[in-house]
């Protein structure tokens, strides 16, 4: 309890009717031109000097709108008269301080203030709690009638109101803000993810108008997002086409028609074609965004992947059966007809005729056995199954046994060249298949070379190996698809060579080393890989 100028100026529930201020979140704030005004309005009816709208807490009376104090902001507890207004909770009047006994030793009243007359009232919360007060002071002593303490007091009530009112609309604007950054947080959560999609996700509205379009989807259609948005579905510069190249019209097209039915459209594959260069594929799922209130299509979403490369896996794959069914039915051909042959006159066989269909048989089954394990390798390769079983061996010894299986016809000359006598640690078996498939493709698709070069180099961390051919080379648009499962250099004949290549560059890279091309059309080809080198 604190005692000032004789009297108890602490109420009992002081405690709580600070807690009661502080919910209005008023305490030592800024000016407001509200309380201003209300401020203003008092001094003008009473026609007094000074008056003031103040709050106090359990120190100090923190003075929020006033007119004739000047600067005066704060002032201490013990020294405040609106403690004694607090404290009555009840309109106090001080007609002529200076003959106040409970003021006798006054700063104010006795000092160089000079104060002679003060009237407060309460600002009363809804719960009873008097957290301020509204005054008028003046230095001259002044009767206050009963009707001037209605009208204080009611100018106090509307104080007070506002002060309600102003906390309201703290909580709506708080409430206001809540939702904004709750709103805000969820846009962020879902642009998040939106952009770590593995898709391209495109929104438009009514018209067709595009109005989002993901960091995925702006990548896949080679523009920014500004860009996207100044274009519909349907704009004539996507080129749009249909998966056989015809063009794709308005109408078909999936977001056209999630538009015009509402009804979902699954993996709808579509080509784009640019000014220049080859078409991006792409499968797109859209449906459309309805308004829960009308039920009215409002505008559609689309999620999209770009599928160039499944589709042009697909059409490898096409490729590649038919040169395989070609390729596997050559030989089978010729085998069945010397069956046949050896059938038809197996009472009738010379020693010479027997020799010739049996060697040709055997050519046949070799050819298709060679087919048959190039497609079981390569199915191992894709599926994990292959494993290495390393062991040491001279190079010179594998370059020699693979240039012997493959027979070479005789106008090839084999020529080894560099640092052959090598010992290297890998699987032998596996590295022969390799110089077997180089060597055997460059007899075969550089028919015109009289050299093919072999060579080996030895170098800090690995082992470079070539085979060279002088013929007609690989156009340059070739070059980068020729180690792919289903690529073809030359469709026009039973063998298959991408799958060769396929097969000796997987196994290169399963040893830890790389495998490439250098070509120039009419000079001629070289493949060349790298091993690891582990001297013994």
């Amino acid at each position: 309890m604190k005692s000032v100028f004789g009297f108890n100026i602490i109420p009992e529930n002081d405690a709580d009717r600070v807690k009661a201020l502080n919910r209005y979140h008023i305490f030592n704030t800024p000016s407001e031109p509200s309380f201003n005004k209300i401020v203003q309005l008092v001094k003008s009816i009473f026609k007094t000097s000074i008056a003031h709208l103040s709050f106090m807490d359990a120190e100090r009376e923190v003075i929020k709108a006033s007119i004739g104090l000047g600067d005066l902001i704060n002032v201490n507890r013990a020294e405040s008269m609106c403690a004694l207004t607090v404290f009555n909770s009840d309109i106090t009047v001080f007609e002529d301080a200076l003959y106040e006994p409970a003021l006798k030793d006054h700063p104010y009243v006795h000092g160089a203030f000079g104060l002679r007359f003060y009237a407060g009232a309460p600002l009363k919360t809804h719960d009873g709690y008097t957290i301020g007060t509204l005054c008028i002071v003046d230095k001259q002593p002044r009767q206050f009638s009963d009707n001037d303490r209605e009208i204080l007091q009611n100018l106090a009530e509307v104080a007070m109101d506002q002060i309600e009112l102003r906390l309201s609309t703290l909580r709506e604007t708080q409430k206001q803000i809540d939702t904004n950054d709750k709103l805000s947080a969820s846009e962020q959560r879902l642009q998040s993810i939106l952009d770590t999609m593995s898709e391209g996700v495109g929104i438009i509205n009514q018209e067709g108008q595009l109005v989002y379009a993901n960091s995925v989807a702006q990548h896949i259609l080679g523009l920014s997002e500004n860009e996207i948005k100044t274009r519909t579905f349907y704009d004539q510069r996507w080129h749009n086409l249909k998966v056989d190249g015809t063009p794709l019209h308005k109408d078909e097209h999936p977001m056209a028609i999630v538009l015009r039915t509402g009804k979902a459209v699954y993996d709808f594959e579509l080509a784009m074609q640019p000014d220049h260069g080859d078409p991006t594929y792409i499968s797109v799922n859209a449906a459309p965004i309805v308004d829960p209130h009308s039920g009215k299509i409002t505008g559609g979403v689309g999620t999209f992947m770009d599928v160039t490369n499944r589709r042009k896996l697909q059409k490898q794959k096409e490729e590649f059966m038919d040169i395989a069914s070609h390729g596997l039915k050559t030989p089978v051909t010729s085998l069945k007809a010397s069956l046949q042959m050896l059938d038809r006159m197996k009472d009738n066989l010379t020693l010479e005729r027997l020799n010739k269909l049996v060697s040709q048989s055997n050519k046949s089954l070799d050819k298709l056995s060679n087919l048959i394990g190039d497609l079981l390798d390569a199915n191992r390769l894709s599926q994990g199954h292959w494993q290495l079983h390393y062991t040491d061996f001279n190079l010179s010894e594998v370059f020699e046994e693979c240039c012997k299986q493959i027979q070479i016809s005789a106008k090839h000359d084999i020529i080894l060249k560099g640092e052959i006598n090598i010992i290297v640690h890998a699987d032998r078996q596996q590295i022969n298949q390799v110089m077997i498939n180089l060597v055997n493709n460059a007899a075969k698709y550089a028919a015109d070379s009289k050299v093919i070069e072999i060579s080996a180099e030895r170098h800090e961390q690995f082992i470079k190996i070539a085979v060279k051919d002088f013929g007609i080379g690989i156009p340059p648009e070739k070059i980068p698809d020729l180690f792919e499962r289903y690529f073809s250099a030359d469709h026009s004949g039973p063998q298959f060579p991408g799958l060769g290549l396929y097969i000796s560059k997987e196994i290169v890279e399963k040893h830890g080393g790389q495998m490439y091309v250098e070509s120039v059309l009419g000079m001629g080809s070289t493949f060349w890989f790298t091993l690891p080198f582990d001297a013994k």
